[in-house]
């Protein structure tokens, strides 16, 4: 039966079986002997869904919170698009798409062979290179391969290239700037971008995959990942006379967030993939990504302050939904109530309030951006009361969702039946 739905808000709460650990939703992508995926025949399904997989932020984990660390995946039709990886992402991953492959052999019923529900992934996007919003990428690349991703071919990795510089230190540190080795061309460097990453995970893990490509027919993930990297303002429009960060000087707004037009990252025959710079202060480039598909527009802020130079209003523009995340207000009053400059919470207080948005000004922001749908997520803490969180509503005319782990969201109108 069709899930509840809140009046034309395309937002659908499914029931989570705690117990078992299985969202109760109609298949939404074709697995391997699965089925094709979509809903019943004559059932109003969205065709494009935006599926919260992790819904808090920050490096750490919650008492009494079960969020897993941000991430998101956008399905539009049977194909999926990934945006971040944080811790627990890939187990929410599975939860929400691995129908599994059940038959009936010598009458027990048992599963045949490994799902490959990941097979119609078609590009996974990372905002910025965090832990929160990565930190599953070592086991979506080593458990995903054999789910299915490999099948379609090269696979884009599309994320923020090398910083160039390291962040100003504010907090005093006198040990040792941990490099990044050599994994192909270029020196060792305290800042990696995402393919110096991707590589050095490889090693890393090499003796597994080794065995798993010997054992039990891993394909060769060096011909599968196509790792392309954003960020370098030799390859993408820049705003006119825009240079990266100079190492020799401290950082300004001007440097990590500039005035900028959206520009493309990424297209096919589902979705236009736009992006902007963000604020994320040092964390330098930090991106905010929209994704245009037939049936409307979504947007993801990334970790980012309230103040975007207007990149994130224009990236926004004529947007039906966007993902902000947001942090609670009366924590960061409780938990740095009388700091002053020099004590040791200083230089967190200062990233707590200049690279995140409060509860006091998500509203604001997204209303400034025209959207019709505001969605809460990397919410920290992630044991935030929903009471607290409802405060965004107060500057936002808009219709406010609460992001939880395994909801769903629909963009656009609903449909008949799925489109495959």
């Amino acid at each position: 039966m069709p899930c509840p739905r809140t009046k034309n808000s395309g937002v659908c709460r499914r029931a989570l079986l705690r117990g078992a650990g299985a969202l109760l939703f109609a298949p939404l992508l074709l697995g391997r002997g699965g089925g094709k995926g979509g809903a019943a025949s004559g059932t109003a399904v969205h065709n494009t869904r935006l599926v919260l997989l992790g819904t808090t932020g920050g490096m750490t984990w919650w008492p009494g919170s079960d969020r897993a660390s941000a991430s998101q995946a956008l399905v539009v039709g049977d194909a999926m698009y990934l945006v971040d990886l944080g811790f627990g992402a890939t187990r929410r991953l599975a939860e929400a798409f691995n129908r599994g492959h059940f038959v009936t052999y010598k009458g027990q019923r048992t599963q045949l062979e490994l799902s490959t529900f990941l097979n119609n992934v078609r590009a996974v996007f990372f905002t910025h290179l965090h832990m929160d919003h990565l930190g599953d990428y070592p086991t979506f690349l080593e458990i995903g391969a054999r789910a299915g991703y490999a099948e379609r071919g090269p696979l884009p990795i599309i994320g923020p290239g090398p910083r160039g510089r390291l962040e100003e230190n504010h907090s005093g540190y006198t040990g040792a700037i941990i490099e990044a080795g050599c994994a192909g061309p270029g020196q060792p460097t305290p800042t990696p971008g995402t393919a110096r990453m991707t590589d050095l995970l490889l090693q890393a893990f090499a003796q597994n995959f080794n065995d798993c490509a010997r054992d039990e027919g891993y394909p060769d993930l060096t011909k599968i990942l196509d790792v392309r990297e954003i960020g370098d303002p030799a390859t993408i429009p820049w705003p006119t006379g825009f240079t990266p960060p100079d190492p020799a000087r401290a950082w300004t707004r001007d440097d990590t967030c500039p005035a900028m037009e959206p520009f493309e990252i990424f297209t096919d025959d589902r979705v236009r993939v736009t992006a902007v710079l963000v604020d994320h202060y040092q964390v330098y480039p930090s991106f905010a990504f929209r994704f245009d598909t037939e049936d409307g527009a979504l947007v993801i802020s990334g970790d980012t302050g309230p103040d975007t130079s207007g990149n994130l209003q224009k990236l926004a523009r004529g947007a039906d939904v966007l993902v902000h995340e947001v942090i609670d207000e009366l924590w960061i009053e409780a938990t740095f109530r009388g700091v002053k400059e020099g004590d040791p919470a200083w230089p967190l207080y200062k990233h707590v309030i200049s690279a995140h948005t409060s509860t006091k000004d998500v509203g604001e922001v997204a209303a400034s951006c025209g959207v019709e749908t505001l969605v809460l997520s990397h919410i920290a803490p992630g044991n935030t009361p929903t009471s607290r969180l409802r405060l965004a509503q107060r500057n936002f005319p808009g219709r406010l969702v609460i992001g939880q782990d395994l909801l769903e969201v629909g963009i656009g109108k609903p449909r008949r039946g799925a489109r495959g």
